[in-house]
């Protein structure tokens, strides 16, 4: 028996971002939709990473829609890590990405995926010029069955993070199916006597 999948989008949406400040610290880890957003830094990412903050209408590369951001934690980076709450697998379909800073490597996105058979996947990205126009992001299957993704880039928002979530039987639907499956066999049983 196999679950069947359902849709996820992170999307900020429910971030303040009507305020008199640029950004707004969101707290770590941020929760929504049964994912968890946090930050990390380091080689291998093993270290705190930087504070997460969520651009707002008077932030100067406001998209129209709340996005989130990491502070640069000093010769460390920051990236954002992404799982499901609880464990499990889910596929990354796509995310919009939008670039503060386009010059150097501010344009270059990088995204790791784990997929739960062990490795990893990734996926080089070029943003363009266009620091206020978020740009969709897609993947392919390499970037299924994963628990979790890791993703960084120097001056970036991220948003829309659309994913693929295949639900779990609960134990109880299995007990249900065998019980139905007893069912079956004792009328054909009846009926064959």
């Amino acid at each position: 028996m196999s679950g069947q999948a359902s849709a996820a989008v992170i999307d900020f949406n429910s971030l303040t971002t009507t305020t008199t400040n640029p950004y707004v610290t969101v707290g770590q880890p941020y929760l929504e939709d049964g994912f968890s957003l946090f930050t990390r830094s380091g080689v291998s990412f093993a270290y705190g990473g930087g504070t997460i903050n969520a651009t707002t209408d008077k932030n100067p590369h406001w998209t129209g829609t709340p996005g989130v951001y990491s502070d640069y934690v000093y010769q460390y980076g920051s990236a954002f890590v992404l799982e499901r709450d609880g464990g499990g697998t889910f596929d990354l379909l796509s995310m919009d990405a939008a670039s503060f800073y386009t010059g150097g490597a501010g344009n270059n996105f990088v995204v790791y995926g784990y997929p739960s058979a062990g490795g990893f996947v990734t996926k080089n990205f070029t943003l363009d010029g266009t620091t206020k126009t978020l740009e969709t992001l897609t993947f392919d299957n390499s970037f299924k069955g994963l628990n979790k993704i890791i993703f960084s880039s120097v001056y970036a928002q991220v948003d829309n993070i659309n994913l693929s979530v295949t639900a779990v039987p609960e134990p109880e639907t299995y007990a249900m199916f065998l019980a139905g499956l007893g069912l079956i066999g004792g009328i054909a049983r009846r009926r064959n006597r």
